[in-house]
């Protein structure tokens, strides 16, 4: 049985704008027992980092980027995974990029394009994911063997438990693929990575969607959810799994602006 958080509104594309629509949140950590990954998606991991300061660059690109490839690997039992820099989104992280700020719009990262794209001798995307290969003893080689292929999300809040626009996730069994539509993003903080992602169209019925939170997330505790799997596609299964920030009625008036890292890891079989 679901158990609902709150009522809020996400932003859907309708035609050629946003249009916010009245949506249903779910409490995922009451409605654990309805939630699977291979069905949803998502899941709520444990996971206990040995960085000590969240504000540090260095540790973040070399301590925890190791901490979450382990994290894939164990997971999803893939043989290789292949860690991308950690995007820290922060008040103060927007004010030099503005790209660092809460996504309020339904979206999921990677379309079918993904695996074409980072084996793509001649695309943008080349120069970004050449050197990560490179840093985890791996090269384009592997890739292109590769029996399977997934790109793992993994999202941590290290602010406030109760921040103003925490994350929501949708359970990728309820999203038909004709929802969705495609989007070339050419730059991204600056980079050019010519990279297409999933925007949401309006659901055809309210509520057909069903989203969830995790209330009262601690920084012990990491949202896994899938971007991309190369097994899904080839089964014609959801592989994606839409998400936003969304604007919690719950959060207090003075409640903290968020502060969350994600990563995203490059699973090989």
């Amino acid at each position: 049985m679901r158990v609902a958080y709150c009522n809020t509104h996400l932003n859907y594309v309708r035609g050629d704008d946003y249009e916010p629509i009245e949506t249903t949140i779910y409490d995922a950590r009451a409605s654990q027992q309805e939630l699977d990954f291979d069905e949803c998606g998502f899941v709520l991991l444990a996971h206990e980092s040995q960085v000590t300061n969240w504000n540090d660059v260095e540790q973040l690109n070399s301590v925890h980027c190791n901490e979450m490839a382990e994290v894939a690997r164990t997971f999803t039992g893939c043989r290789y995974a292949v860690a991308y820099p950690p995007i820290v989104r922060s008040p103060q992280t927007a004010l030099t990029e503005p790209d660092y700020g809460p996504i309020h719009s339904v979206h999921a990262d990677f379309t079918e394009d993904y695996r074409s794209m980072i084996e793509a001798q001649d695309r943008p995307y080349r120069q970004f994911i050449a050197p990560l290969l490179e840093k985890a003893g791996l090269t384009q080689q592997h890739v292109h063997k590769a029996s399977r292929v997934m790109m793992l999300q993994l999202w941590r809040n290290l602010g406030h438990p109760r921040p103003d626009t925490p994350l929501a996730v949708c359970d990728a069994s309820t999203v038909p693929r004709e929802q969705l539509g495609t989007f070339l993003l050419e730059e991204y903080a600056g980079e050019t990575i010519a990279l297409e992602t999933f925007y949401a169209e309006v659901p055809e019925q309210k509520n057909q969607n069903h989203w969830y939170t995790f209330p009262g997330l601690e920084i012990d505790e990491v949202i896994a959810f899938r971007a991309f799997d190369s097994d899904y596609m080839a089964q014609q299964k959801p592989f994606w799994t839409l998400h936003s920030a969304f604007n919690d009625p719950h959060a207090e008036p003075s409640a903290s602006a968020r502060e969350s890292i994600e990563m995203r890891v490059l699973c090989l079989w």
